[in-house]
């Protein structure tokens, strides 16, 4: 008995063709130069598989959402969007991105042509990096996450210039992202610290961090033009950002949240940073014209040169380990100092803590003794 045909505009009935594959073919519309109808077809491996795709492409050609599917593989894109469609990204994470593209989605799904990308292949993704290795080693539940925000973002961006019909990753699974504790510094143990940094190279920097609450970047990025040493003030606008490569390369760029921020310092604070440019004056004329401070930063080593984040941060992890306290974040050092300013100045207090990606203060800085506090730090209540 003769198949019917197909009602007009739906396709094709479905055909074995000689390569055991099923078929249907479909107008997918006129091509805009020559006016001819445009052709296309759908495969499966069963008469009902063809079918089935030769419905769901008739019926996104009815409702106006039909998304011509593009050969390219999923990596190819990858290199597209990376190139074309970042350029309003930091290029520190621009290279965050680069990076794990390559080392992880790449090589697990960059052979995948990006019209056939699935949810249970980006699930599969996602569960294979949360397994262990060989070595024993998986990716934490944060890095899993960023992998597969960016595996995200990209197919996001496929899907909005009409590349693929919707986006696989979007209803992915991750692994619980566990909070991370803060630790720090408690009591007697801040004037331990103080004590044992005391005629250290970072003596400084760390002492200005635990009574201004900048973070280490915006510390190592803070320029002389942004700090009045009459009004007693430090505007922070920008941070040292790390280029690895070939040529290590250290910049200025935006701080991480794009704002800046003016704030009145402790006289203590800009007494030492008098001490600090005094000491810098000195070792630029022992360098000569070997002094390389063209960023014109406050903290420098003493030919001029940047500070490398690594250093401070295995300085301070030294001293946290010698007074004998597990290790500690070098971020740590603010929290005592935003307990302190919300306790005091209880208007400002959400502005500051929005600065510091702070949602309830009693919950996450009650560490330090209001007592203490103020016996030791009454500087700071301005």
């Amino acid at each position: 008995m003769a198949r019917g045909r197909a009602a007009n505009g739906s396709g094709t009935q479905p055909r074995l063709r000689a390569d055991g594959r099923w078929e249907c073919k479909y107008c997918a519309g006129r091509d805009p130069g020559t006016g001819k109808l445009i052709r296309k077809s759908v495969y499966g491996k069963t008469s009902a598989e063809a079918a089935k795709k030769l419905r769901e492409v008739t019926a996104a050609l009815d409702a106006g959402t039909y998304t011509e599917p593009k050969r390219m593989m999923l990596g190819e894109w990858l290199d597209i969007w990376l190139k074309e469609y970042t350029g309003a990204i930091k290029p520190g994470t621009l290279k965050n991105y680069s990076d794990n593209v390559r080392l992880h989605i790449k090589p697990a799904l960059g052979a995948v042509r990006l019209c056939e990308l699935q949810p249970h292949d980006c699930q599969t993704f996602i569960n294979r990096l949360a397994r262990r290795n060989a070595k024993g080693k998986s990716l934490s539940p944060k890095t899993i996450k960023n992998i597969h925000g960016i595996l995200c973002k990209a197919l996001a961006e496929a899907f909005r210039i009409k590349y693929i019909a919707s986006n696989p990753a979007s209803g992915t699974i991750l692994p619980q992202v566990k909070r991370e504790e803060i630790h720090p510094l408690e009591g007697d143990q801040i004037t331990d610290f103080l004590q044992r940094i005391k005629d250290t190279p970072s003596e400084a920097l760390l002492y200005i961090a635990i009574n201004t609450g900048m973070r280490l970047s915006e510390l190592l990025g803070l320029r002389w033009s942004r700090v009045d040493l009459k009004k007693g003030t430090i505007k922070v606008d920008a941070q040292l950002l790390l280029k690895r490569g070939k040529d290590t390369e250290r910049r200025l760029g935006p701080t991480k949240n794009d704002k800046a921020r003016t704030f009145k310092a402790p006289q203590s604070v800009i007494d030492l940073l008098k001490m600090v440019q005094y000491e810098q004056k000195k070792n630029r004329l022992r360098a000569g014209a070997l002094w390389s401070n063209t960023l014109d930063l406050v903290f420098t080593d003493e030919s001029g040169s940047c500070i490398p984040h690594a250093t401070i941060e295995h300085r301070y992890k030294r001293i946290v380990t010698d007074m004998g306290l597990p290790e500690r974040r070098f971020h740590d050092l603010r929290h005592p100092y935003v307990k302190l300013k919300t306790k005091h100045n209880q208007r400002n207090c959400q502005h500051l803590l929005s600065f510091y990606g702070i949602k309830s203060p009693n919950s996450e800085l009650n560490h330090i003794p209001s007592m203490f506090l103020k016996q030791h730090y009454f500087f700071i209540l301005y």
